[in-house]
């Protein structure tokens, strides 16, 4: 790449770094309309109650750990999550939801920036500010606009903390890892295995999911020390960084060995093992193909063009294609197998917001690793499948600037021309919030906080929302009247937060 297209490329950074600000800041913007949902009554019920009464937040944070001992005996034992759930915003006063959706878009972006920059600036060996953060910003809107269902991923707090925050965690935990596996700076090091310990107490009391493939992904770094297919000095070097590991690994035996677990499993209709593996494979291959959008071909194109000038560069070894993509299938499998076991149906839709994130960043690495593979193993005296590749990579770089602006230019026409205007989650968001429904939501629910807060209104009657009222990113299902109605138990859920004897819904 020559000084005039490296000007160039940096320009491009810039304008979809403009473009990645200006697609997040319609979401931030319709926080403004986000109210307590769901699960958030339930988990969120007794830190509130503490703090109404005691404004104190010592007894917050007692309240808190009662609820984590509490549930680790009766229900589950994903003990960080259910932590940090208990501090959603909306305790200390409900105005404050508004900053969820910043808190969890802010937190993902963070993560996937840092293993994409890892995995690129150390693990591949190259450091190219521009090009990595071209190849950074395109997954992350690619993530943020085409995520499954991105009201549990960004705008409901606690389904989201538990799984797509959890998850960032992880991604965290990975790339300090990695990092400190790469430095040569002790003090680096040193502080490299402190903060993965630290996240990995965190990602251990974390959702099943994340958890399982958190020890898959130490499973294979553990057989990779042992192959030593380093020098002894680095592999005895880098042994220390199984403490992050273990203490991961530790924590997840906590999570999965607690009596909540055993008293949950008694109403749960538990699937044979071997049966939920192979349907674990089957749906993986189902949703991971459904998920392969315009977008997504688009984006990994031009990931792909830029790949290679980064792995031109690089001096590391690659793995070969075949046996990476056989791990990542197995580890993109595993992520369906816990629900699978436990509940003996699919992922529900927030789990599947994280399974997808993991997507988006196996295809990167099998990316970035088969066109290092290219590069690397390419035979000049035996031309052959490699050297094709490679004579195609060296077509479509060496108009790099043209190509990457090309495949900008289609994922832009893709997104703009959207058929449904909630297919993506920024245009979502400004259709909602053009078209007044995201108010007319948030003043209809305002309405009910109202009469929630009452202390002298015990038994509470709300109106049923409107269906112009009902944001596709903001609203999920409505309170329901009676047992055995959709939406019953967060009737249950919001009588126990705001201490009512009853609520009923009518229509306006």
């Amino acid at each position: 790449m020559n000084e005039t297209e490296q000007k160039r490329i940096k320009t491009i950074y810039w304008i979809l770094f403009a473009v990645l600000t200006a697609a997040v800041l319609p979401l931030w913007y319709l926080g403004r309309y986000d109210v307590i949902c769901l699960d958030d009554f339930g988990f969120g019920a007794i830190t509130h109650m503490a703090w109404v009464y005691t404004h104190s937040v010592i007894y917050v944070l007692q309240a808190a750990i009662k609820q984590v001992q509490y549930l680790f005996f009766v229900k589950q034992a994903t003990y960080s999550s259910i932590f940090l759930m208990a501090f959603f915003p909306g305790i200390w006063n409900e105005k404050y939801y508004f900053l969820v959706p910043f808190i969890l878009t802010s937190t993902m972006i963070g993560a996937v920036t840092s293993i994409v920059h890892v995995i690129i600036g150390d693990c591949v060996g190259v450091k190219d500010r521009y090009v990595s953060g071209i190849i950074n910003i395109l997954l992350i809107f690619l993530i943020i606009q085409t995520v499954p269902v991105p009201l549990e991923a960004f705008f409901w707090f606690n389904g989201s903390l538990h799984y797509m925050f959890m998850h960032s965690m992880m991604l965290f935990e990975a790339a300090i890892i990695l990092h400190g596996i790469h430095s040569e700076k002790k003090s680096t090091r040193i502080w490299c295995i402190v903060g993965a310990s630290l996240l990995g107490v965190v990602v251990g009391g974390g959702n099943l999911i994340t958890g399982l493939q958190a020890c898959i992904l130490i499973f294979f770094h553990v057989i990779y020390l042992i192959r030593g297919r380093r020098e002894a000095e680095n592999k005895n070097k880098n042994l220390i960084f199984l403490i992050p590991e273990l203490v991961t690994v530790a924590g997840y035996m906590v999570n999965i060995l607690a009596p909540g677990n055993h008293q949950r499993m008694g109403v749960e209709t538990q699937m044979n093992p071997i049966k939920a593996i192979i349907l674990s494979f089957y749906w993986g291959a189902a949703h991971g193909i459904s998920w392969i959008s315009p977008m997504m071909i688009a984006v990994m194109a031009i990931v792909a063009v830029l790949c290679v000038t980064l792995v031109r560069r690089s001096g590391k070894k690659f793995l070969h294609p075949l046996f990476l993509l056989a791990v990542s299938i197995c580890i993109f499998a595993a992520m369906f197998t816990p629900t699978f076991y436990a509940t003996s149906e699919d992922a529900p839709a927030r789990v599947k917001n994280v399974i997808y994130l993991s997507e988006v960043l196996l295809i990167f690495i099998n990316i970035i690793n088969d066109a290092g593979y290219v590069y690397t193993n390419v035979s000049e005296e035996k031309p052959g499948i490699l050297t094709f590749w490679k004579n195609l990579f060296e077509l479509m770089t060496s108009h790099i600037v043209p190509v990457v602006l090309t495949g900008i230019i289609a994922v832009s026409l893709i997104f703009v021309f959207a058929e449904d205007k909630n297919t993506y989650t920024s245009m979502s968001a400004v259709r909602s919030i053009a078209n007044g429904e995201a108010e007319r939501y948030y003043d209809q629910m305002k309405e009910r906080a109202a009469l929630y807060n009452d202390p002298e209104i015990k038994n509470v009657t709300i109106y049923a929302l409107t269906d112009d009222a009902k944001p596709y990113l903001l609203f999920k299902e409505d309170v329901g009247n009676s047992e055995g109605d959709e939406g019953y138990w967060q009737n249950v859920s919001l009588c126990n937060y705001y201490e009512k004897y009853s609520i009923t819904v009518v229509e306006r």
